[in-house]
Protein backbone atom coordinates (compact mmCIF):
# COMPACT_ATOMS: atom_id res chain seq x y z
CA UNK A 1 0.00 0.00 0.00
CA UNK A 2 1.15 3.46 -0.74
CA UNK A 3 0.52 6.10 1.12
CA UNK A 4 1.02 10.45 0.08
CA UNK A 5 2.05 12.77 2.11
CA UNK A 6 0.16 16.02 0.87
CA UNK A 7 0.90 18.15 3.58
CA UNK A 8 3.26 21.66 3.28
CA UNK A 9 5.95 21.50 6.18
CA UNK A 10 5.40 24.78 8.58
CA UNK A 11 8.92 25.82 9.68
CA UNK A 12 9.94 29.39 10.30
CA UNK A 13 10.30 32.02 6.81
CA UNK A 14 7.32 29.75 5.76
CA UNK A 15 4.45 31.69 3.51
CA UNK A 16 1.43 32.60 5.58
CA UNK A 17 -2.03 34.54 4.47
CA UNK A 18 -1.83 38.37 4.87
CA UNK A 19 -3.19 39.27 8.85
CA UNK A 20 -2.53 35.77 9.92
CA UNK A 21 -0.15 35.42 12.80
CA UNK A 22 3.69 34.60 11.74
CA UNK A 23 4.65 30.85 12.79
CA UNK A 24 7.54 31.20 14.24
CA UNK A 25 9.54 28.11 15.96
CA UNK A 26 12.57 28.36 18.74
CA UNK A 27 14.02 25.98 21.04
CA UNK A 28 13.04 26.50 24.43
CA UNK A 29 15.04 26.76 27.31
CA UNK A 30 15.01 23.40 29.01
CA UNK A 31 17.62 21.41 31.28
CA UNK A 32 19.84 19.43 28.27
CA UNK A 33 19.93 16.87 26.95
CA UNK A 34 16.16 17.85 26.15
CA UNK A 35 14.26 19.21 23.68
CA UNK A 36 11.49 21.26 23.31
CA UNK A 37 10.60 23.73 21.10
CA UNK A 38 8.51 26.61 21.67
CA UNK A 39 5.54 26.99 18.06
CA UNK A 40 3.83 30.70 17.55
CA UNK A 41 1.34 29.86 14.53
CA UNK A 42 -2.48 30.74 13.60
CA UNK A 43 -4.83 28.01 13.59
CA UNK A 44 -4.54 28.11 9.84
CA UNK A 45 -1.13 28.08 9.38
CA UNK A 46 -0.36 25.30 6.25
CA UNK A 47 -2.20 23.13 5.13
CA UNK A 48 -5.10 23.50 7.58
CA UNK A 49 -8.82 22.40 7.70
CA UNK A 50 -11.15 25.34 8.34
CA UNK A 51 -14.15 24.78 10.85
CA UNK A 52 -17.57 26.07 10.72
CA UNK A 53 -16.55 28.73 12.96
CA UNK A 54 -13.90 30.01 11.02
CA UNK A 55 -16.18 32.82 9.90
CA UNK A 56 -19.14 31.71 11.73
CA UNK A 57 -18.89 32.68 15.71
CA UNK A 58 -21.13 29.74 17.72
CA UNK A 59 -20.81 27.34 15.14
CA UNK A 60 -19.16 24.33 15.09
CA UNK A 61 -15.85 24.18 16.67
CA UNK A 62 -13.06 22.17 14.98
CA UNK A 63 -13.06 19.46 18.12
CA UNK A 64 -17.11 19.60 17.50
CA UNK A 65 -16.84 17.12 14.53
CA UNK A 66 -16.79 13.04 15.24
CA UNK A 67 -13.47 11.99 13.90
CA UNK A 68 -14.68 9.56 11.21
CA UNK A 69 -15.32 13.49 9.91
CA UNK A 70 -11.65 13.40 9.42
CA UNK A 71 -11.00 10.08 7.62
CA UNK A 72 -13.09 9.49 4.37
CA UNK A 73 -13.03 8.69 0.75
CA UNK A 74 -12.43 10.84 -2.01
CA UNK A 75 -11.46 11.59 -5.79
CA UNK A 76 -9.15 14.19 -7.10
CA UNK A 77 -10.36 16.32 -9.78
CA UNK A 78 -7.61 17.72 -12.10
CA UNK A 79 -8.29 21.55 -13.00
CA UNK A 80 -4.42 22.71 -14.10
CA UNK A 81 -3.01 25.39 -16.65
CA UNK A 82 -5.36 28.37 -15.24
CA UNK A 83 -4.59 31.95 -14.95
CA UNK A 84 -3.99 33.77 -12.21
CA UNK A 85 -7.37 34.26 -10.20
CA UNK A 86 -9.34 32.11 -12.72
CA UNK A 87 -12.82 31.32 -11.68
CA UNK A 88 -12.87 27.24 -11.82
CA UNK A 89 -16.34 26.64 -13.07
CA UNK A 90 -19.15 24.36 -12.46
CA UNK A 91 -18.16 22.86 -16.23
CA UNK A 92 -14.27 22.15 -15.46
CA UNK A 93 -15.28 20.37 -11.98
CA UNK A 94 -18.36 18.25 -12.39
CA UNK A 95 -17.18 15.50 -14.26
CA UNK A 96 -14.15 14.53 -12.24
CA UNK A 97 -17.49 13.71 -9.20
CA UNK A 98 -18.28 10.67 -10.90
CA UNK A 99 -16.93 8.57 -8.28
CA UNK A 100 -17.09 10.97 -5.27
CA UNK A 101 -18.88 8.60 -2.45
CA UNK A 102 -21.62 10.68 0.16
CA UNK A 103 -19.39 12.57 2.22
CA UNK A 104 -16.56 11.85 0.46
CA UNK A 105 -13.67 14.27 -0.53
CA UNK A 106 -13.60 16.48 -3.50
CA UNK A 107 -9.60 17.68 -3.91
CA UNK A 108 -9.13 19.83 -6.55
CA UNK A 109 -5.77 19.76 -8.42
CA UNK A 110 -4.98 23.29 -9.83
CA UNK A 111 -0.90 23.11 -9.28
CA UNK A 112 -0.81 26.47 -7.81
CA UNK A 113 1.38 24.79 -4.75
CA UNK A 114 4.45 25.42 -6.87
CA UNK A 115 3.55 29.07 -6.37
CA UNK A 116 3.46 28.60 -2.41
CA UNK A 117 6.62 30.42 -2.15
CA UNK A 118 6.63 33.07 -4.40
CA UNK A 119 4.34 36.56 -5.62
CA UNK A 120 1.93 34.35 -7.49
CA UNK A 121 0.85 32.76 -4.08
CA UNK A 122 -2.21 34.65 -3.54
CA UNK A 123 -2.98 35.17 -7.71
CA UNK A 124 -4.60 31.60 -7.15
CA UNK A 125 -7.66 30.15 -8.88
CA UNK A 126 -11.05 30.24 -6.79
CA UNK A 127 -14.32 28.37 -6.85
CA UNK A 128 -16.96 30.02 -9.03
CA UNK A 129 -20.35 30.43 -6.84
CA UNK A 130 -21.88 27.92 -8.82
CA UNK A 131 -19.06 25.65 -8.53
CA UNK A 132 -19.30 25.89 -4.38
CA UNK A 133 -23.33 25.08 -4.61
CA UNK A 134 -22.47 22.17 -6.93
CA UNK A 135 -19.98 20.54 -4.82
CA UNK A 136 -22.39 21.13 -1.60
CA UNK A 137 -25.27 19.16 -3.89
CA UNK A 138 -23.19 16.26 -4.90
CA UNK A 139 -22.59 15.52 -1.30
CA UNK A 140 -19.20 16.63 -0.43
CA UNK A 141 -18.15 16.39 2.96
CA UNK A 142 -14.46 17.64 2.60
CA UNK A 143 -13.34 20.09 -0.62
CA UNK A 144 -9.78 20.16 -0.42
CA UNK A 145 -7.76 22.47 -2.51
CA UNK A 146 -4.50 23.04 -3.15
CA UNK A 147 -4.13 27.08 -3.23
CA UNK A 148 -4.11 29.36 -0.08
CA UNK A 149 -7.65 29.38 -0.31
CA UNK A 150 -11.12 28.13 -2.35
CA UNK A 151 -11.87 31.55 -2.24
CA UNK A 152 -10.43 34.18 -4.51
CA UNK A 153 -7.52 36.36 -1.95
CA UNK A 154 -6.59 38.44 -4.90
CA UNK A 155 -10.49 40.15 -4.89
CA UNK A 156 -11.09 39.00 -1.32
CA UNK A 157 -14.11 37.38 -1.88
CA UNK A 158 -15.92 34.69 0.15
CA UNK A 159 -18.77 33.29 -1.41
CA UNK A 160 -16.87 29.74 -0.91
CA UNK A 161 -16.42 30.01 2.17
CA UNK A 162 -19.69 31.03 2.70
CA UNK A 163 -21.61 28.47 0.81
CA UNK A 164 -19.49 25.66 1.90
CA UNK A 165 -18.96 25.75 5.91
CA UNK A 166 -22.82 27.13 5.80
CA UNK A 167 -23.81 23.67 4.56
CA UNK A 168 -21.54 21.76 6.68
CA UNK A 169 -18.73 21.31 4.14
CA UNK A 170 -15.22 21.57 5.71
CA UNK A 171 -12.66 22.95 3.72
CA UNK A 172 -8.78 22.11 3.42
CA UNK A 173 -6.52 24.23 2.29
CA UNK A 174 -2.58 24.53 1.12
CA UNK A 175 -2.53 21.23 0.03
CA UNK A 176 0.60 20.01 -2.00
CA UNK A 177 1.48 16.70 -4.28
CA UNK A 178 -1.81 16.40 -5.58
CA UNK A 179 0.01 15.36 -9.08
CA UNK A 180 1.04 11.90 -7.60
CA UNK A 181 -3.16 11.26 -7.88
CA UNK A 182 -4.86 10.02 -10.18
CA UNK A 183 -7.79 11.75 -11.09
CA UNK A 184 -10.99 10.39 -11.09
CA UNK A 185 -9.28 7.05 -8.89
CA UNK A 186 -11.07 6.86 -5.25
CA UNK A 187 -8.64 7.37 -2.66
CA UNK A 188 -8.72 6.99 1.06
CA UNK A 189 -7.89 10.86 2.53
CA UNK A 190 -7.50 11.55 6.07
CA UNK A 191 -7.17 15.07 7.27
CA UNK A 192 -6.50 14.96 10.90
CA UNK A 193 -6.52 18.18 12.55
CA UNK A 194 -4.95 19.12 16.08
CA UNK A 195 -7.74 18.66 19.48
CA UNK A 196 -7.95 22.14 19.86
CA UNK A 197 -10.60 23.22 22.17
CA UNK A 198 -13.52 25.86 20.73
CA UNK A 199 -11.24 26.88 17.29
CA UNK A 200 -11.91 27.76 13.99
CA UNK A 201 -9.30 25.30 12.38
CA UNK A 202 -6.69 23.73 12.91
CA UNK A 203 -3.10 22.62 10.80
CA UNK A 204 -3.35 19.15 9.91
CA UNK A 205 -1.31 16.33 8.36
CA UNK A 206 -2.87 15.62 5.09
CA UNK A 207 -2.33 12.14 3.34
CA UNK A 208 -4.18 9.73 1.11
CA UNK A 209 -3.93 6.21 0.15
CA UNK A 210 -5.25 3.43 -2.24
CA UNK A 211 -7.04 0.92 -0.63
Amino acid sequence: MSFFDLTLPIENGMTYYPGDPEPRIARAAVEPPWMVSELHLGSHTGTHMDAARHNRPGATAIDGYPVERFVVPGVVVAVPDLADDQPITWAMVEPGLARLPSGGAAVLFTGWDRHFRDERCLAHPYLAAETARGLADAGAGIVGIDAMSPDSSAQATTHVHETLLGRGVLLVENLTGLERLVPGRLYRFAFLPLRLTGLDGSPVRAIAWEE
